[in-house]
């Protein structure tokens, strides 16, 4: 994903939302978020990839992010979103999700925003792909994510800086 950004069309830092096309990054399609970030109470899902949706159990396409982080760690994950279009910047996070079978799954997620040309709230890729455990697992058709924490973030200069923000 990375690569692609860099590759992007851009007039200051950040590359522009209308020359992002998903489709031309096929081998991240699987694992590719985008989020539209509306309001700091509403992070609208605006595509999950195929391995997403099924690690959450349902298609999140136009729900809220948030609906799905602990409440007392709302208003972090909310400035930390808004961390990284505020001080353009990446953010690498490990993440634990917490399903509603009891299983805690462990992703690795890498975010960079765009300059939303076309809108005016701006947007983040985001590229999420789950630590694999040791063994195989069978997860039931009902597992559905529940509940979000963080267990490490890291900030990447994209040529403005970082983020001080603090978990």
């Amino acid at each position: 994903m990375f690569d692609h950004w860099l590759s992007l069309p851009r007039e200051g830092v950040l590359p522009l939302r209308s020359a992002f096309f998903p489709e031309k990054v096929p081998q991240i399609l699987p694992s590719l978020i985008i989020y539209e970030m509306v309001a700091k109470d509403f992070i609208r899902f605006r595509l999950a990839g195929t391995a997403v949706r099924e690690r959450m159990g349902f298609d999140p396409t136009g729900e809220n992010y948030l609906n799905y982080v602990a409440d007392e760690r709302k208003e972090k994950a909310s400035q930390s979103f808004f961390s990284v279009v505020q001080q353009p910047c990446g953010m690498r996070v490990v993440s634990n999700h917490g399903m509603s079978t009891g299983r805690k799954m462990f992703l690795e997620v890498f975010m960079l925003p765009l300059e939303n040309d076309m809108s005016p709230n701006p947007i983040v890729l985001c590229q999420s792909n789950e630590i694999k455990p040791l063994g195989e697992e069978h997860f039931p058709d009902n597992a559905r994510l529940e509940n979000i924490t963080i267990v490490r973030r890291d900030f990447i200069d994209i040529g403005a800086g970082v983020s001080d923000f603090k978990d």
